[in-house]
């Protein structure tokens, strides 16, 4: 390590690569998906094969380098921009020594402005172009002005390298034709100013009437559907569109033999419907998308409806390496179409040693499945073993509704080692389920401090509605713990032995004992090394992680139920940097530390009826304000039945409805207010949980009351 050129510390150091495609990087590790960046500013970068000496180095500070230095590999001047000028149209940095194989890449960069850009001195003589990115052209749109500019303020000229346009001066004339369009600026210098870099920027025109949406049929696909009993199937397909800056999907229906079907546009291409299945037999599904110049495409499924169940093993990962360089990736399986034919669903989770061997550290990961409404579901809970392949098996059959079609996996393990091959086969048993539909939504997907005393309970209280035709419903819950050493109190929370609660309706209700017998590995995973036989807070190394299961079927007629997950109320991190009697050095060695503890928290609730089911619906408290409630004050809360109702707001507030429910959805008092203070007379109402609604055009506000 040289500073100012002089040499201020050496080590050795040896090893193997043994993944070669990690990229190299310039400011930042691109490690794991961690955010480590340098703070300051970079120049003059060169990367050798052969070792420098003291002179080398304070001679590379002094003098740039020719480019043909014997071992010098990649060479990065940082000289190609404006100094804080508008470089937004440079892309990449040129290699002095492999140009443009070497070619670095510029990421996250502002290229605009004094940070973020190229900075320093430059060469009295040097110029660069400026020339900003051209959006995609229809291919009847107008002629249309160029707009490089060079730093030295020459006029800069344009030539068409190739693609269907022509250029007189700066206008661009396209020739109705699609295709690239590459054009090159250049600017020849003078007696002052250097030639600048040649800048090529490319640019598509297109034909709105070949460029309809894409489609991708999800459910069913095209083949046997297995229905025990004729009744409604899901419809579902994903929608998207090519040069999005120009088209959009203006509107998608689904056809079967004639029948129409609008679906529900669930957002980001998502696209689902149920149709009702008359009699067994082959039918034929069109999906229509039309684009927004009204030009429309399809794609056609023929399926074949059979009462006649086929047990099935789908391998639906197939060697996914997890490791340092990919630390998640997205895989789509095609698993059975049906309604009702299976009772059962099971996984089985296989990890094995790539080259190199496997991974020597217990690393949380997960699985997350993709819905036909567009939404990743968490159904697996992981954690590495140490360093040795393992086999496990898990019951999904709760995630029916998501298991069907073609579905996309999400495989998710953050770790900085060489990781594991990760294979997921599910197997399909043929039964008839309670319910034949079922849906799922997310309650609670968060990382949540723990101890933290600035915020005990930081996980947000919801209000959830059951769907109009639910009958049934399962509230699944998995939460691990994880931080741990001498400045967490307790060795929380990898190693704390806590029991959490979720209440409904403002009453503790169900108990989570968040503790897990490790030795022996609940699925088998012995022996390892490490300390896998140490008890966790939710989990094992080497094991799937237990997902807590609470009934809420008897909550059903209420409708509408409030949700808290309070952690466990009696522990507090001493050692935490926002606990105000934390004095490093006297009841803590270090009050800075940030390896806190922390629960990584999913919850779903799963609901079931005899008629297809779309969901409920979730709302947390907060996602309410900033609408009306910076202005609006009610007070005191709790309250013995008394409040003060407040506006301070600019301006006067339009007509505004205030209602008043119980946690069912029950209104108990209604009236218009225009913003005056006043006072509400809650004092007739039972203790409990209740909430005011504040509504007019401008938005809804939500608050929750607690009458005591």
């Amino acid at each position: 390590l040289y500073v100012n050129g002089n040499m201020v510390g050496s080590s050795s150091a040896s090893g193997t690569f043994s993944n070669p495609g990690v990229p190299f990087g310039i400011g930042k590790s691109l490690l794991g998906g961690f955010n480590f960046v340098f703070g300051g500013g970079i120049d003059e970068v060169s990367v050798w094969n052969v070792a420098l000496e003291q002179s080398d180095v304070q001679d590379i500070i002094d003098n740039e380098l020719s480019g043909d230095e014997p071992g010098l590999q990649m060479y990065y001047k940082f000289n190609q921009g404006e100094p804080g000028g508008n470089n937004t149209s440079i892309t990449h940095l040129f290699d002095a020594v492999e140009s443009p194989e070497r070619d670095a890449e510029l990421m996250n960069f502002a290229l605009t402005g004094e940070t973020s850009n190229f900075l320093g001195e430059l060469d009295p003589g040097y110029q660069a172009i400026a020339f900003p990115q051209i959006p995609t052209h229809l291919t009847t749109d107008a002629p249309f002005q160029l707009e490089a500019t060079a730093t030295s303020g020459l006029p800069v000229e344009y030539e068409v390298i190739s693609g269907p346009a022509t250029v007189a001066g700066d206008i661009c004339t396209l020739t109705g034709s699609p295709g690239e369009v590459v054009i090159e600026a250049t600017q020849p210098g003078n007696a002052t100013y250097n030639p600048a870099e040649p800048v090529q920027v490319a640019f598509m025109v297109v034909d709105p009437a070949a460029n309809t949406p894409n489609i991708d049929p999800r459910n069913p696909l095209a083949g046997d559907v297995y229905m025990p009993e004729t009744g409604y199937l899901q419809l579902a397909a994903f929608v998207d569109i090519d040069y999005p800056d120009i088209f959009e999907v203006d509107g998608v229906t689904f056809t079967v033999d004639g029948g129409t079907l609008d679906p529900t546009d669930w957002g980001e291409g998502y696209f689902s419907g149920w149709w009702e299945v008359p009699d067994y037999g082959t039918y034929t599904i069109t999906i229509y998308a039309t684009n927004n110049y009204g030009y429309t495409g399809s794609e056609t499924v023929i399926v074949n409806i059979v009462s006649d169940v086929v047990e099935q093993e789908v391998h639906a990962v197939d060697d996914v390496w997890l490791n340092t360089a990919n630390s998640s990736e997205v895989v789509d399986a095609v698993l059975p179409s049906y309604t009702g034919a299976y009772g059962e669903i099971t996984a089985t989770l296989e990890l094995s040693c790539p080259p190199g061997g496997c991974g020597e550290w217990d690393r949380v990961a997960s699985i997350d499945a993709r819905g036909h409404n567009g939404e990743w579901v968490e159904i697996i809970r992981y954690i590495t073993p140490y360093g040795t392949p393992c086999s496990h098996t898990i019951d999904l059959t709760d995630y029916m509704s998501i298991l069907q079609g073609k579905v996309s996996f999400r495989l998710n393990c953050g770790t900085l080692d060489n990781g594991y091959y990760w294979d997921l086969t599910l197997n399909f048993v043929e039964g008839t389920p309670a319910f034949f539909y079922s849906n799922i939504d997310v309650i609670w997907w968060e990382t949540y401090q723990f101890g933290d005393y600035a915020n005990l309970q930081p996980v947000e209280n919801v209000v959830y509605t059951f769907p109009d035709n639910a009958q049934d419903a399962r509230m699944k819950l998995v939460s691990t713990g994880h931080a741990w050493g001498d400045l967490n109190t307790g060795n929380a929370a990898e190693f704390y032995n806590a029991t959490h609660h979720v209440w409904v309706n403002g009453e503790e209700t169900f108990e989570q004992h968040n503790w897990y017998t490790c030795n022996p590995n609940p699925d088998g995973c012995q022996p390892q090394n490490g300390t896998w036989y140490h008890n966790r807070a939710g989990w094992c190394p080497g094991a799937i992680a237990q997902w807590f299961d609470y009934e809420f079927g008897s909550y059903i007629p209420d409708e509408t139920i409030a949700l808290d997950y309070m952690f466990y109320e009696n522990y507090v991190d001493l050692c935490h940097p926002n606990h105000p009697e934390c004095v490093t050095g006297v009841t803590c060695d270090d009050c800075e530390d940030t390896y806190n503890p922390h629960l990584i928290v999913a919850c779903n609730m799963v609901v079931y009826s005899d008629m297809p089911i779309d969901g409920g619906n979730l709302v947390s408290l907060e996602e309410f304000e900033g609408l009306l409630s910076g202005y609006i004050k009610l007070y005191p809360n709790p309250t013995d039945g008394m409040m003060t109702l407040e506006y301070s707001g600019p301006g006067e507030l339009d007509a505004t409805r205030i209602t008043v429910l119980d946690i069912t959805g029950k209104a108990y008092d209604g009236f218009e207010w225009h913003g005056e203070t006043r006072s509400l007379n809650l004092s007739a109402l039972a203790d409990g949980i209740y909430f005011v609604k504040i509504e007019n055009e401008d938005g809804m506000d939500v608050r929750k009351i607690v009458v005591q």
